[in-house]
């Protein structure tokens, strides 16, 4: 049934009255509202269509209403009308859904009363109209009775497409158990409750942990006896059936220890699923309290994404930055000084950023490891502060890993999932920079291999933690030259941890780089003009790769195909790679000229494409979860407005860090390195690496794509 406006708005009011609707299977696609982040009076949520069809949609249009006096204020990806209820179309580049694919676009907003609402979507490609208008006191009352967590960076979903008898089974039980009567038998060896306001996922309500109605269905071994069980009676056969219909989000997931559940064909519990269900579920996944701790196979589905309040309170303070200040970024423990918090209080370490992330009722923490011995060792604008020579390798496995495995593993923090970034731009130097006798003496003992090898170890006892390795990016690895090595040395760097140990949920490409997510107009490198494939232009030199997408594709096929899990997934950096603003080209050039071809054609706009630091990029897609097939989520590893490097050669030291150096590339002035016909691009009058550079921040938000 398509719905009018007119008709939204009567099922509107009809909601407001505490009559709620559920919604029959999905005809076309699953139509999700995503609590993103909130704080004070604000929040973002991010809406969802993702396609199940085995036909492409072609145009869209999705509408929601508030009932708490909840209002939009701004949004990206789409265009939007209306003024409660919203309507919202495709901006053009978004308008067919392939099918399995999403797509998904952002609200702001003011909130009403109490906690950010999840309204219903609605819309003609979403599933159709209500089929049951009743329900009981508790169901209206809390928005989660007909919600999932499996959105992007939210902690709670509404999704139009969930079958009608999961909708009615999920609804009776969780009243019935919110009151006591239902717990979850885990495995048929360890009882929990049924948590009240989420379905899928694990939580922790009253100070008590809890398990979704869904995940306690969907992810039993079918000989555990476990399941759902209601006073005397055991629930646990009434059926994994009653899912929500599958979407695009269970082809694509992470790591998995192997140490809990099988995958789940619903979406709504796939967050807390796992790629394997014979091995033990208690040797890997237990804590101090002897309570399982189930690994996902995709950390970043169905959870609430920590936000830095430090970098948030920068990033609002700049012009346009509010737009952007909710986001969640990662924090960089970038020295052994920075997990207590640095001496000038312009951070809060390691444990208070965690301390602040149970705070937010967030359920993700994400932060990179980078204090390697002889760190960035072709480079000079973060020059890390222990050398080998000196011991180092001793000092980075007791003083800087050693402390920071032990603040993860405080009890405290057991519900958390942490997403690690391990080590930017490290492997990859022993690829292409061996000349450099730093990046020699690095590719030997207590080097970059052991110090990666020795981090993952650890972190990989503990449950809670997801660790995903960093490959520079395309503009890099690209070339067929560095590829296949590159896939060789770092295969063998991850491979085989140990016995226990829980294996590294993925990789992460583009970390503080600009590299485009996807190049729109110019989707073939083999592609021929003027008698020459794109990829021998001069911009692109002969590589393969023209974006990071199809690297990541290609590369954790690479890595499968070397007997990494199956279910790794790929992150990508989209922090500042958005390449938007007035110089964007909106179509593909009709020059019959190669190199003017590509130059009028690529939206990435460096001068050369190995220019790294500071670059006049733009903000790139927002972080979310499973924007593609293999790759778990779109993430800001970079914070925006953090230097990439000091600009000036005559350079004052860091007092919190004065191993930091000038690097030429960072030299508006200078020669780019790599080729001297051209410049670095690098933007003036920036401070060391790290350091807060307002000038850059501006250029990246005014150049945001999509825009801000």
């Amino acid at each position: 049934m398509y719905l009018t406006r007119k008709t939204f708005k009567r099922i509107a009011s009809l909601l407001c009255i505490g009559i709620s609707a559920s919604y029959a299977s999905a005809q076309a696609a699953e139509c999700e509202y995503v609590v993103s982040n909130e704080w004070g009076s604000g929040f973002t949520a991010a809406v969802r269509i993702t396609n199940n069809t085995s036909t492409p949609i072609n145009g869209w249009e999705v509408s929601w209403a508030y009932t708490d006096g909840s209002k939009r204020t701004s949004g990206w990806n789409a265009s939007v009308d209306g003024n409660n209820p919203y309507t919202a179309t495709p901006i053009g580049w978004n308008s067919t859904i392939n099918p399995g694919s999403t797509v998904e676009f952002g609200v702001q907003g003011t909130k009403g009363s109490g906690s950010a609402q999840t309204p219903v979507v609605t819309g003609d490609v979403c599933s159709s109209g209500p089929s049951s208008s009743s329900s009981s006191s508790s169901s209206s009352s809390s928005s989660s009775s007909s919600s999932s967590s499996s959105g992007s960076t939210g902690s709670t979903s509404s999704s139009s497409s969930s079958s009608s008898s999961s909708s009615s089974s999920s609804s009776s039980s969780s009243s019935t158990s919110g009151g006591g009567a239902c717990v979850c038998n885990w495995w048929g060896h360890s009882t929990f409750a049924i948590c009240e306001n989420q379905d899928s996922g694990w939580g922790n309500e009253n100070g008590t942990s809890c398990i979704g109605e869904q995940t306690c269905r969907n992810d039993q071994s079918p000989t555990s006896g476990g399941g759902v069980e209601c006073g005397s009676s055991s629930s646990s056969s009434s059926s994994s059936s009653s899912s929500s219909s599958s979407s695009s989000s269970s082809s694509s997931s992470s790591s998995s220890s192997g140490s809990t559940t099988s995958s789940s064909s619903s979406s709504s519990s796939s967050s807390s699923s796992s790629s394997s269900s014979s091995s033990s579920s208690s040797s890997s996944s237990s804590s101090s309290s002897g309570d399982p701790i189930a690994r996902v196979d995709n950390p970043f589905v169905g959870a609430k994404w920590y936000v830095d309040p430090v970098w948030s309170g920068k990033a609002a303070g700049e012009p346009g930055g509010s737009a952007i200040a909710g986001e969640p970024t990662f924090v960089w423990m970038d020295r052994i000084g920075a997990i207590a918090g640095p001496a000038d209080g312009d951070g809060l370490g390691l444990r208070g950023h965690l301390d602040e992330a149970l705070a937010q009722n967030a359920n993700l923490f994400q932060f990179v490891v980078y204090d390697l011995p002889n760190r960035d060792c072709a480079a000079l604008a973060s020059n890390g502060e222990l050398r080998i020579s000196e011991n180092g390798f001793e000092i980075y496995k007791n003083d800087y890993i050693g402390e920071i495995v032990s603040i993860l593993s405080d009890s405290k923090y057991r519900e958390l999932r942490i997403a690690a970034v391990i080590e930017v731009d490290s492997l990859p130097n022993l690829i292409t920079n061996l000349n450099e006798p730093d990046c020699a003496e690095a590719n030997g003992p207590g080097g970059y291999v052991d110090g990666i090898r020795y981090a993952l170890q650890q972190l990989g006892t503990l449950d809670n933690v997801y660790s995903y390795v960093d490959i520079a990016h395309s503009g890099w690895l690209g070339w067929s030259s560095n590829f296949g090595p590159a896939v060789n040395l770092i295969g063998d760097a991850v491979g085989d941890l140990g016995s226990g140990i829980n294996p590294i949920s993925g990789f992460v490409s583009n970390s503080a780089n600009y590299t485009p997510v996807e190049e729109p107009y110019l989707p073939d490198p083999n592609l021929q003009v003027g008698g020459m494939p794109i990829k021998s232009a001069d911009f692109y030199e002969y590589n393969n790769y023209l974006e990071e997408l199809s690297f990541v594709t290609d590369w954790r096929n690479a890595m499968v195909s070397r007997g990494l899990p199956s279910n790794i997934g790929m992150l990508i950096d989209t922090g500042r790679n958005g390449w938007g603003g007035s110089g964007r080209p909106s179509g593909v050039s009709s020059s019959s000229n190669l190199n003017t071809f590509v130059n009028e054609s690529r939206i990435d706009r460096r001068e050369h494409r190995g220019n790294w630091c500071n670059q006049s990029g733009g903000v790139g897609y927002r972080p979310q979860a499973e924007p593609h097939a293999g790759v778990d989520a779109y993430v800001w590893v970079k914070p925006q407005g953090e230097s990439d490097g000091i600009s000036d050669p005559n350079f004052p030291i860091d007092p919190n860090d004065p191993n930091k150096q000038h690097d030429p590339m960072c030299d508006p002035f200078a020669q780019n390195r790599y080729d001297s016909q051209y410049g670095t691009g690098a933007v003036d009058n920036a401070p060391h690496a790290g350091r807060w550079f307002p000038e850059v921040f501006k250029i990246l938000v005014d150049n945001a794509y999509p825009p801000l």
